[in-house]
């Protein structure tokens, strides 16, 4: 349940309320009084923007948004990029992506789209910059399954043994999206796909660049440690998501319809719980904010 922490008054631009409410694990906040299809004032939008800094994760209900209305709430914080996955864009707006187990005459086709969203991840992260944001909304919800999960990176970093941290200190993670797809099995990446995306490293621990948090930066891209024997970077990858993982830095998000829901990729990991994709009808629709460089 969110516990909340009543309204919170907007500044002398308008004379709206926004209301946030804060998850009791303090990194999730649910967002209302404010609709995001309408004319979102630019008080409204900042208060929105600094809730995502502090959060990490929004959560904003009964909202009808439209690919067009979504594409225009994302832009608002920034570039929008594509996705090496060409397969997933969307036509008329090729930044926005869509995943759906429907086919053309909208029966279910009993496949879970691109299985690698089944496993920890955090939104492109095989690329030298990094998504920042990540806007998704569900137009088609399972009644079972189909959760997201996301975990507190910061958290967890500061969860970690004084001597354990120091160790990693200094390591960078190669992220590689030929080797996600490889992990998840899903289909090979392509030729062009992989020309696109090559290998990149990142700081094992990042700093976030807006609330100096350091934060664990793994997930199902991140292949092995730079200059590490494979095993031994593969091991401790694994470690440290079995750590940042646990229960008590989770939150739950039971989608229902009309959901948008919003993350900072640079301080979270998420996944999504297995549902039955010859039973169940589930489509999202994803904007992605283009990101910085990890330090």
């Amino acid at each position: 349940m969110l516990a909340s922490t009543g309204k919170q008054r907007l500044g002398e631009m308008t004379d709206g309320l926004i209301e946030i409410r804060a998850e009791a694990t303090g990194f999730v906040a649910e967002i209302g009084g404010v609709d995001l299809v309408g004319e979102l004032s630019e008080a409204d939008f900042e208060q929105i923007r600094a809730a995502i800094i502090r959060h990490k994760v929004l959560v904003f209900r009964d909202q009808r948004l439209d690919d067009n209305s979504h594409y225009a709430f994302a832009q608002r914080f920034g570039p929008l990029e594509g996705h090496v996955n060409r397969s997933t864009r969307l036509d008329a707006l090729p930044k926005l992506q869509v995943f759906g187990n429907l086919d053309a005459d909208g029966k279910t086709t009993g496949v879970h789209p691109e299985k690698g969203t089944l496993v920890w991840h955090t939104d492109k992260s095989y690329i030298a910059t990094p998504s920042l944001f990540t806007i998704l909304r569900s137009p088609f919800v399972a009644r079972t399954g189909g959760d997201t999960l996301f975990a507190d990176m910061a958290r967890a970093y500061e969860a970690l043994e004084p001597a354990a941290s120091a160790r990693l200190e200094g390591l960078r993670a190669v992220h590689d999206w030929k080797r996600s797809r490889e992990k998840s099995d899903e289909r090979p990446a392509t030729a062009d796909e992989i020309a696109a995306a090559p290998p990149v490293d990142h700081p094992l621990i990042r700093t976030h660049p807006e609330t100096d948090a350091r934060t664990i930066y793994i997930g199902n891209h991140a292949s092995h440690i730079l200059d590490w024997e494979i095993a031994a970077g593969e091991a401790l990858l694994a470690q440290l998501e079995a750590h940042a993982t646990q229960e008590n830095f989770i939150y739950r998000h039971r989608w229902r319809e009309n959901d948008v829901l919003m993350w900072d990729n640079r301080c979270t990991m998420h996944c999504v719980t297995a549902y039955d994709a010859a039973a169940e009808r589930r489509v999202v629709h994803r904007a992605v904010v283009q990101g910085d460089r990890p330090y």
